[in-house]
């Protein structure tokens, strides 16, 4: 398959398989899958107690980020339009692997996308971009937060991303190989396609534990 195509997965009724085309997918005024995802920077590594209390006073205390753990899977985004099931991965092109859980978000209004992970085959949204042909990518990042897990409350799935409490940070790598630090998004930030898979997103910072 080229480049620069989402990867659509056509599953039957009967879930005896799953079928795959290179397509390019209009979800919303404004978002066409695929897309270049916000990327986030990297900062310095959580090796320290004196870092995470230093993190906790920053994010929490003064309230400057929107604090998620960082799954160590696959960053993927999801798509669910006219019936069909999208994903692709953060450069822009296809995702090859298996979404086991893939079918389950055509239970899910039509036109509605999601930055995530994709962690031991199944697709973990964090973040809600689009509902329903409406785009959320103008909404502060606490409220596409809470709408994404909102979803995935809705479809029964797990939410993989709550705030991590003090001590869960302080556990650092005990938390491998599931977690691998955490990712700061700025309050009140938007969510701004890049233009390349080569950019990053200075509203978005990643801290890993190594």
């Amino acid at each position: 398959m080229a480049d620069g195509y989402a990867l659509k997965f056509d599953v039957d009724c009967q879930q005896e398989g799953v079928y795959i085309s290179p397509v390019k997918v209009d979800i919303c005024t404004g978002l066409q899958m695929p897309f270049f995802p916000m990327r986030p920077i990297k900062g310095r590594r959580l090796d320290r107690p004196v870092n995470i209390k230093d993190l906790w006073h920053d994010a929490i205390e003064q309230g400057r980020w929107v604090m998620q753990p960082k799954l160590g899977g696959d960053r993927a985004c999801l798509a669910c339009v006219d019936g069909k099931v999208y994903v692709q991965n953060r450069h822009g092109g296809c995702y090859r692997m298996k979404v086991g859980n893939a079918k389950d978000f055509l239970q899910l209004p039509n036109r509605t996308c999601f930055d995530g992970e994709v962690f031991k085959s199944n697709f973990y949204p964090f973040e809600l971009l689009a509902c329903n042909g409406r785009s959320l990518m103008k909404t502060v990042v606490h409220e596409r937060v809470r709408l994404a897990k909102d979803l995935v409350g809705f479809l029964g799935h797990p939410w993989m991303f709550d705030t991590p409490t003090q001590s869960w940070l302080l556990r650092r790598t005990a938390n491998r190989p599931a977690y691998e630090g955490v990712v700061l998004k700025q309050t009140g930030s938007f969510y701004i396609l890049l233009g390349s898979d080569t950019q990053s997103s200075s509203k978005w910072m990643k801290r890993l534990w190594v």
